[in-house]
């Protein structure tokens, strides 16, 4: 065995959430025992290195090391929280610089230092005969994994493979690339439904690991009067255990539906067409600013720096790349004035020919934006959290 099987990998990301009550615990142990050396104690096993729940202030996981079939593997599945959608949507809690470089969601990282001694004293204990760590996790679940997956590349030399299901975006460009680049594109697996509100934040310039390549896996879930039910673990189980896909990854990958391509992007910025703000239209003008930013850097090498001064947010640095990419010649101003002029439709505002794009209009459309995205998915998910 070199990889979790999708639909293994989906349930225990789905039955960590019974770590919640010492009750439903035991009912966890009993379904893995087969699979992981699971002790009588909530602590580690001596050398065995066998079975711990990560504690913060909540239970927010479970650690363990394999047995029989699973001989030589360790699992750390991590679970979201109730209130996962409001910490997901506040930008304003800001970034700090992670332990393997580049900045990572304020609050995914602060919760993942609630339960670093633990995991680093799960990690220590285990004996040099396993070989492989399996980190997975759903919707904030799968942040704290991926933040953990990088964090184990950087303390051991053991292979880490990284599952996450409906994860929100954890760090900027420069963490999330190295992360890929760290665990190894082959051995990230992140899957998410095409209507599933929650990996659409937060919002720019935050990105996913990975953000395309095989790892990026997307599943089609079609029209639904409700589509945030897609974040459901539960339909993340019944897609990936369709009969056409026979639970193999490869078979996950041939599935995926039509991404935004490039030229698509393009002509939502060039087109006039009127539009609405839903999750489709949200997803796309995401796409379209992350396509901008890029194309800037491209046309005129001005990128996004997130060093310095902490007086400046997000959202504000943001501002200042698309002020500076406006002043800076016709070929990349174009594309500038285009991504203000459909963001602002999308919140109402009206951009003309004639409107001078200040820092202060580019910062307004940006933050009512984000504000209206952020709405948008807390409408959708509050009651189809986990």
């Amino acid at each position: 065995m070199e990889n979790l099987a999708p639909a293994y990998a989906a349930n225990l990301a789905s039955d960590v959430y019974d770590v919640k009550t010492t009750l439903l615990r035991e009912n966890f142990k009993k379904i893995y025992k087969k699979d992981f050396l699971m002790s009588e104690s909530e602590t580690l096993s001596g050398k065995t290195g066998a079975f711990l729940f990560l504690k913060s202030e909540h239970t927010m996981g479970v650690a363990a090391c394999g047995i029989n079939e699973y001989e030589g593997h360790a699992i750390i599945a991590l679970k979201g929280t109730a209130s996962g959608f409001d910490a997901l949507t506040d930008l304003n809690a800001g970034i700090k610089r992670f332990v393997t470089g580049g900045e990572v969601h304020q609050g995914f990282y602060y919760t993942f230092k609630s339960f670093l001694p633990d995991l680093d004293q799960f990690i220590k204990s285990l004996p040099p005969s396993v070989h492989t760590l399996h980190c997975v996790g759903h919707s904030l679940g799968g942040a704290l994994a991926t933040l953990v997956a990088d964090y184990l590349r950087k303390i051991s030399s053991r292979r880490t493979k990284l599952y996450t299901f409906g994860s929100p975006r954890v760090g900027l460009q420069f963490f999330a690339e190295g992360s890929a680049r760290r665990i190894g594109r082959d051995n990230v697996f992140r899957v998410y439904h095409k209507t599933d509100p929650v990996p659409m934040v937060p919002t720019w310039p935050f990105m996913h690991v990975p953000d395309g390549g095989p790892g990026d896996i997307l599943l089609n879930s079609g029209l639904a009067l409700n589509p945030a039910a897609y974040h459901k673990m539960g339909n993340y189980i019944k897609s990936i255990s369709a009969g056409e896909t026979k639970g193999d990854w490869d078979a996950l990958r041939r599935l995926r539906p039509r991404p935004n391509l490039t030229r698509s992007v393009e002509q939502w910025l060039e087109s006039d067409s009127v539009v609405s703000l839903t999750l489709s239209t949200a997803q796309l003008a995401g796409d379209a600013v992350m396509w901008v930013v890029k194309k800037v850097a491209q046309l005129a090498g001005i990128s996004l720096v997130m060093t310095g001064s902490t007086a400046f947010t997000i959202l504000d640095r943001l501002a200042i790349l698309m002020q500076r990419a406006y002043e800076f010649g016709k070929a990349v101003s174009h594309w500038v004035v285009r991504l203000m002029k459909r963001l602002a439709q999308l919140i109402g505002i009206v951009i003309t020919e004639t409107t001078n794009i200040t820092l202060n209009l580019i910062r307004t459309v940006f933050i009512r934006m984000h504000k209206a995205v952020s709405e948008l998915v807390l409408r959708a998910g509050r009651s189809n959290e986990q």
